[in-house]
Formats: structure tokens, C-alpha cells, sequence
């Protein structure tokens, strides 16, 4: 099986180096200062697992052309023009993976592919782009798969491979629900972190603990009120993924940090729209929500 990676950042290559160091037939499709480092030295993974691997890269888009999967790893503001730039390339027996942050990537990706053909993923793997070629590996986690579709029937395969390669995956039979529980957990650690400028273990604090349980309590209950079932250990979840990548430097924080546009529209600003639909208060989203758009607008006008 041929991988391709589109929108190949911190995931993306993270994900791409596991898999072509175990052997894995992998092109990553980046930016080209990543690629032109990655061409010339290779791939540097440092961190939780450290080495150098040399894997195909391109800054073209069309070069993924004849690759069985197609994993979406782009911000998902750039989810319809990743899908615009590989559109050429789609056909019925390509699959595409959404492997992205917020919610609203697989309806997107949805208006240009059948069903059949998307499977949706999401990662509490915590890595970020430490410079082009070079990717931090800073947290392990469990990376879950599943159709959108029960047509689909490569997702079993896909979870095998990816298992194959150390990254621990599993299937899963609700991607809706952990997509949208994984947007709750970002909800509180991206936001909080980021606001507080530190990596993910300093909400480990007693008193900041406290509001990231009030803050996946709000988000459970909006979604849950919308018929998405999102488990009762939602908080206690959130409390694991934050201790497994206490060292990471979350999307939203280095996204801050480099001057650059945020994911918090998917992320807060999806609860606080099914939040307003429903009539229901996402206060502490909305808050939250407003502080990172402070940030977020103040920093993009410095740089």
C-alpha cells in the first residue's frame, strides 16, 4: 500500500517517518522548505523516539498520484483546498483519511468524495514542527480509525499497518463521537495552554485541573443534547491525554507562536455554534473562544 500524506506539518511527518522507517511505501506532501530539508537530509524524528529516515517528500500535490490512502493531515481551514489540489487524483479506488484537528473535515471532504472512500481518524499523539525537516515527538497516545461509512472496507487493513509501525491504533465503530470527543478534549487543553503559554502538563495544576473538568463538562453536555453520545469519563480522558503529552507544545500554541492562524474555529467555535443552535450556554468555549481570538488577531498583525 501507497501513503500519502497532505499537509505533512508536525502529524503529518510524524506519522509518515513511523511508518517508512518500518517500511511503509510513504510520500509526504508539504510545504517546500520541509520538503527541500527532508530531500537533503532526511526526516529528523527527536523526542520520545529518535531517529532519521529518508522518505520520499514533494510540495506538489499531484506527485501523491497512484497512492492507495490519502491521509488528510492539513489544518482544517485548508481542508477544502487540500481537497482542491488533489482532486485530480481521486478516483473510486483511492481511499482518504481526515488524521486533522476540529470538526467539519469529514463533511467537507464528503462533497467530493462517496462516503465508501472516507475514513476519519483522530490522534492524542502530541509532536510539533521544531524546524523544516525536523519533527518533536513529545507525547505517545492511541490513534483511533473508523468508516463513515459501513461500505468502507479498508479501515481494518489501515489500523493493522498502522500498529505495524508502533503507532498504537485501533478501530473504531462511532468516528463521529470520538471525533467530536477529541474536539472537547482540544476545547480544554489546546485553549488553556495556549492562554497560559506552556506546554500541556501545566494544566496538571489543581486549580487549572478544575476548570478543564468544568470545561469538558459543558461540551458533553451540548453534544450529548445533539444525540452524540460522548462517554461519561470524558474529563478523566482528558486528564490522560494531557499527562501522556505533558512536554508537548500543543497545534494552537505553536500556531500562536509562529504568528499564524489558529484552529479554534473548529474547535470552540464548533461547540459554541452547536451551542447556540440548541440554545444551550457554551460559556466557558465562549470565553476561552475569545481570549485565543485576542491572541490569535494581535499576534497575526505583529508578524
Amino acid at each position: 500500500m501507497r501513503i500519502a500524506f497532505i499537509g505533512s506539518g508536525a502529524i503529518g511527518s510524524l506519522f509518515g517517518g513511523l511508518l517508512k522507517k518500518n517500511g511503509v511505501d510513504v510520500i509526504l506532501i508539504g510545504r517546500q522548505n520541509h520538503v527541500e530539508v527532508i530531500k537533503k537530509n532526511g526526516l529528523f524524528i527527536s523526542g520520545i523516539d529518535e531517529f532519521n529516515v529518508r522518505v520520499n517528500a514533494s510540495s506538489n500535490p499531484l506527485d501523491a498520484k497512484e497512492s492507495d490512502l490519502l491521509v488528510i493531515t492539513t489544518k482544517a481551514y485548508d481542508t477544502r483546498k487540500a481537497l482542491s489540489d488533489i482532486a485530480p487524483i481521486l478516483n473510486d479506488n483511492v481511499t482518504v483519511i481526515s488524521l486533522q484537528n476540529g470538526a467539519g473535515n469529514i463533511e467537507e471532504i464528503s462533497n467530493l468524495v462517496d462516503e465508501k472512500n472516507i475514513i476519519g481518524a483522530v490522534t492524542s499523539m502530541g509532536a510539533f514542527l521544531e524546524n523544516p525537516g525536523r519533527v518533536q515527538f513529545r507525547g505517545k497516545g492511541t490513534t483511533l480509525i473508523g468508516p463513515v461509512s459501513e461500505e468502507n472496507k479498508n479501515a481494518k487493513e489501515i489500523v493493522k499497518i498502522f500498529n505495524s509501525a508502533g503507532i498504537n491504533a485501533e478501530l473504531t465503530n462511532d468516528i463521529k463521537s470520538e471525533i467530536w470527543s477529541k474536539v472537547i478534549i482540544n476545547s480544554a487543553i489546546n485553549n488553556l495552554a495556549s492562554i497560559l503559554d506552556g506546554e500541556n502538563g501545566i494544566l496538571l495544576n489543581e486549580t487549572l485541573i478544575e476548570i478543564v473538568k468544568e470545561i469538558t463538562a459543558e461540551g458533553k453536555t451540548i453534544l450529548q443534547k445533539e444525540g452524540i453520545d460522548i462517554s461519561d469519563d470524558i474529563f478523566e480522558k482528558t486528564v490522560d491525554v494531557i499527562k501522556n503529552t505533558s512536554k508537548n507544545i500543543n497545534s494552537t500554541l505553536s500556531d500562536l507562536r509562529k504568528g499564524k492562524r489558529t484552529e479554534i474555529d473548529y474547535i470552540s467555535g464548533k461547540i459554541i455554534e452547536l451551542g447556540d443552535k440548541l440554545n444551550m450556554p457554551a460559556s466557558y468555549n465562549k470565553a476561552l473562544f475569545s481570549m485565543i481570538k485576542y491572541k490569535e488577531n494581535k499576534l497575526i498583525q505583529k508578524s
